[in-house]
């Protein structure tokens, strides 16, 4: 058994941080069914890596067991980060598993953008990110070149044409989880897909506009799943998109998460990046295979020998949040004397004990004013915390929607480091328009009655004088 410890990184910052870290676990095996012996079986196994701009992500420790050589020190493009490794000698029926544990913390993203700020010139390097990819990205593909003509007509700037996009699939496109991974013109024609088929869409609309785009794949951990199920890291794929705009660079989109909302220019910490890719190589025998960890598919596998039969395949694995706290908001039942109550829970998610938890509602204070706040001192594993937060609505507040943003600051700690952590939620509550008081009603009642009577002399008045 070969242990080495490639990384380790402190945790430790004085401001809180939008963050969350995860122990994630992905294991591979490899099996020799024989009947001759597999020489000098090797293979590439993807890393998660260190990323800054359209995601935050670090990778704070990692090590991997199970390998008998190590033939190259980590090696890493713009998109993906790799080793290659030997397993050695595998008579007919062994079998040997590599498994590779990582530590990461994931950062949420939030890119302000000024479209007066967006240029128009692409960098060289982006320009490959236009082109079409078959079985992926059509964007050559004379539907999809008609809709993001359609969508993008008489806009110039890349900024609103992505998110003319992207509000039309948010508007169109029904959400369907998919047994198997779908091209956008099989998206397109379908109008369903799961996170696959809404992000390769979106990629090939945006490149038929112009727009240079790429795929993430990765991982995604929602707040419904706990630390006694739902890890499998297997149940937890994900993808999502990044484009590119000018003066900004690689901006993210992902338009099923949260469901019915999306996220434009920014995604949460559950985001977990594994890899990008422009579509080369993704799509063969006219099935798609993305790159990352997870991945273990030919070509990535060599060996040699007499009539072996090799498998390797991805074995499973575990996602874990070491830090991890979730927050949601419910919109109030009622609206009282110009005051509502909204319900805060917040649930430690994570491994380890949240401290010092203060939890906070931000609005718009032209038309509210939160009249309580709340504090908690520790929050274990797994354990929910629900407090409510009074708020006094001004007159402008009524008849529209807005949206609360709650949050929390806590303590927590990766390991012997301890850290502070901010976790956020956004929701929509729509305000119904102002309830008419009884008194109210009945001084308008009284008021429209004197009206009627006034008319009535009035009229009554020219009758009289008419007849004189």
């Amino acid at each position: 058994m070969l242990l080495i410890v490639l990384a380790i990184q402190p945790l430790a910052n004085a401001q809180a941080e939008e963050a969350a870290v995860y122990a994630i676990t992905a294991n591979y095996r490899v099996t020799n069914n024989g009947p001759g012996t597999a020489l000098n079986a090797r293979m590439i196994i993807f890393l998660f890596d260190n990323i800054s701009g359209w995601s935050e992500q670090t990778v704070l420790s990692e090590n991997i067991q199970g390998v008998s050589t190590f033939l190259s020190n980590i090696e890493s493009t713009a998109d993906n980060r790799w080793v290659r490794v030997s397993v050695g000698d595998l008579g007919a029926g062994e079998s040997r598993t590599v498994t590779v544990t990582q530590m990461v913390k994931v950062k949420s993203v939030k890119i302000l953008v000024d479209p007066n700020d967006v240029g128009t010139s692409y960098p060289p390097e982006t320009l490959d990110f236009v082109l079409s990819v078959d079985g992926l990205y059509e964007s050559n593909n004379s539907a999809i070149q008609a809709l993001s003509q359609q969508l993008t007509n008489n806009v110039t700037n890349p900024y609103y044409k992505a998110r003319r996009i992207f509000d039309y699939l948010l508007e169109n496109f029904n959400y369907e989880f998919q047994q198997t991974e779908h091209s956008a013109l099989w998206a397109l024609q379908n109008g369903r897909g799961d996170c696959t088929e809404f992000s390769n869409l979106f990629i090939a609309l945006a490149r038929a506009a112009g727009i240079p785009a790429k795929s993430i794949s990765g991982f995604g951990y929602l707040p419904l799943y706990t630390l006694q199920a739902g890890t499998d890291i297997k149940t937890l794929g994900h993808a999502w998109s990044i484009f590119y705009l000018p003066n900004y660079g690689w901006v993210p989109a992902d338009a099923v998460w949260p469901q019915y909302i999306g996220s434009f220019g920014k995604t949460d910490y559950a985001h977990i990046a594994g890899a990008s890719t422009g579509g080369e190589g993704i799509v063969r025998d006219g099935t798609i295979y993305w790159p990352g960890p997870g991945s273990i598919k030919e070509p990535y596998i060599t060996y040699s020998g007499v009539q072996p039969n090799v498998d390797f395949s991805w074995d499973g694995g575990t996602i874990i949040p070491e830090v991890f706290v979730d927050v949601s908001l419910q919109a109030p039942s009622q609206i009282q004397n110009d005051m509502m109550t909204l319900t805060m829970t917040v649930k430690n998610m994570g491994r380890n004990l949240a401290r010092n938890l203060v939890a906070e509602l931000d609005v718009d204070p032209t038309y509210f004013e939160v009249i309580t706040s709340r504090h908690k001192d520790n929050l274990t594993s797994g354990e929910q915390w629900v407090t409510t937060f009074d708020v006094r609505l001004r007159e402008g507040a009524y008849d529209n929607k807005h949206t609360f943003t709650s949050k929390v600051t806590y303590e927590s700690a990766y390991g012997e480091i301890n850290g502070t952590f901010l976790a956020k939620g956004e929701t929509p509550v729509s305000i119904p328009a102002k309830p008419v008081a009884f008194e109210q009603a009945y001084n308008i009642m009284l008021f429209a009655l004197i009206g009627v009577v006034i008319v009535l002399v009035v009229v009554a008045a020219a009758v009289v004088l008419m007849r004189r």
